[in-house]
C-alpha cells in the first residue's frame, strides 16, 4: 500500500497541482486538481489510477508518468527532538 493508494482527488484541496514527470523522456507537466475535479469519473479516482491514465504531453512520446504532490515553496526547519 502506498500514498498513491490511499489518497482520492477528492480529498486534495482544488488549488493543489500535480507535477507529472515522464518516465521515458524526463518532460514535465503539471495539472490542477481543480481541472481534474471538473471531470465526474475522476471525482473519486485514486491518485494511482490518476498516474497510470495520465501519459506525457510532449509532442510524439506518449511515455508512463510519475505523479507527485506540488506544495507550496513555504519551509520550516525541523525542531523535533531539539530542546
Amino acid at each position: 500500500m502506498n500514498w498513491k493508494r490511499e489518497l482520492q482527488l477528492c480529498d486534495l484541496e482544488p488549488d493543489q497541482r500535480l507535477e507529472l514527470t515522464c518516465k521515458l523522456c524526463g518532460h514535465v507537466h503539471y495539472r490542477w486538481v481543480r481541472e481534474l475535479q471538473g471531470y465526474p469519473e475522476l471525482s473519486f479516482a485514486w491518485l494511482d489510477e490518476i498516474e497510470r491514465d495520465e501519459c506525457c504531453h510532449r509532442r510524439g512520446c506518449k511515455g508512463h508518468v510519475r505523479l507527485v504532490l506540488c506544495h507550496d515553496h513555504s519551509t520550516s526547519g525541523f525542531v523535533g527532538g531539539l530542546t
